[in-house]
């Protein structure tokens, strides 16, 4: 995934404060992302919502410097933004002192490193299309076929499992699966259009 890609169209809209249309999709669209990200980076609720506010007000400060036409991603320059901001907020926090104890810093040693701003930011916002693709997608289906794909592909249990559970053949449940899928795949592409993952 290439993270969000966001439209040329609403870029420009963006330069004008005054659309709110263009404003509210755009608020839609990254809020939770940059939220998600600031609390997968240590960010309690309050902070994460104090950061995801700081990013909306400096791309509303700073978008009319930004131009498409010099080559430069709007994506990568919001990830940036919000990069710099989570960094600005980690690093600006009360220092703790270190207990002296050598154990404490070789369990701080062993701990995994975590994983980069722009990945987190990618990730969710993956989850998210992939959610809202899949709340659209489910009422089309049958509560039979949505339940053997999403305790297959989602809850990652067995076809064998799942087949006993809701009275269906192996095969039955694959092809329900496969079907969810092929949908599901089609929807998330659909939203590529504007906003590409």
């Amino acid at each position: 995934m290439q993270g969000p890609k966001t439209r040329a169209t609403l870029i420009g809209k963006l330069h004008d404060p005054t659309s709110e249309d263009a404003w509210a999709e755009f608020v839609r669209l990254y809020q939770p992302i940059v939220y998600l990200v600031a609390r997968k980076r240590g960010l309690q609720h309050a902070d994460a919502e104090d950061l995801t506010q700081d990013v909306l007000a400096t791309v509303g400060r700073k978008v009319a410097d930004f131009d498409l036409k010099h080559g430069g991603s709007f994506r990568g320059w919001l990830l940036k933004i919000t990069r710099d901001l989570v960094v600005n907020k980690l690093t600006r926090g009360p220092r703790e002192v270190g207990s002296g104890d050598t154990n404490v810093g070789q369990w701080i040693s062993q701990q995994p490193v975590p994983e980069d701003t722009l990945t987190l930011l990618r990730i969710e916002h993956q989850r998210l299309m992939l959610q809202q693709a899949a709340d659209r997608l489910r009422q089309t289906f049958s509560p039979s076929i949505w339940d053997a794909f999403w305790l297959t592909a989602v809850e990652c249990r067995s076809i064998a499992d799942v087949a006993r559970q809701l009275g269906k053949t192996e095969g039955a449940v694959r092809v329900a699966r496969c079907r969810v899928l092929a949908r599901l795949k089609k929807e998330v592409q659909a939203d590529d259009c504007p906003f590409s993952l």
